[in-house]
């Protein structure tokens, strides 16, 4: 697992967050957004943290993404059918790289298997009005490490 490649993943997202707040223009028109939110576990235990993503399901149109504290969200997003990737790293107790010469930092791995991120078969529909308890209990082990 790269450090790099974490980090620039997290830059990409608060881009894109950044992006979706900030708008393109001084234009109030956009697409109608509903609040979902709900609950997330992974083995019947509150994820700790991580991201959601909220995809639209004919892979076209705006992707949503949003926070995951304890177990819970709230995302902004576009109704319809939505693809769903759920994202969570942690860091590997003892494991250090060096990236960036003279750069010592924890290795971190992500811990939700991955038919729920990368490769996500997660569905959901997004009503019209929204929805609060659009919960997600996810299962399986973490991805094994790229050797």
């Amino acid at each position: 697992m790269s450090t790099f490649a974490d980090r620039f993943i997290s830059c990409a997202v608060v881009f894109f967050l950044t992006s979706i707040i900030t708008g393109c223009g001084g234009s109030s028109e956009g697409p109608k957004l509903v609040t979902v939110s709900g609950k997330i576990t992974l083995n019947d235990a509150p994820l700790p943290n991580g991201d959601i993503i909220f995809r639209p399901a004919n892979g076209t149109g705006h992707a949503y993404a949003g926070k995951i504290t304890d177990g819970n969200y709230s995302i902004e997003t576009e109704i319809g059918e939505k693809r769903v990737e759920i994202k969570s790293m942690r860091e590997v107790p003892g494991k250090t790289t060096e990236d960036n010469p003279g750069e010592v930092v924890n290795v971190r791995e992500q811990i939700v298997p991955t038919e729920y991120n990368s490769e996500s078969t997660l569905k959901t529909t997004v009503p019209k009005e929204g929805s609060s308890n659009t919960d997600f209990q996810l299962k399986g082990d973490p991805p094994k490490p790229k050797s």
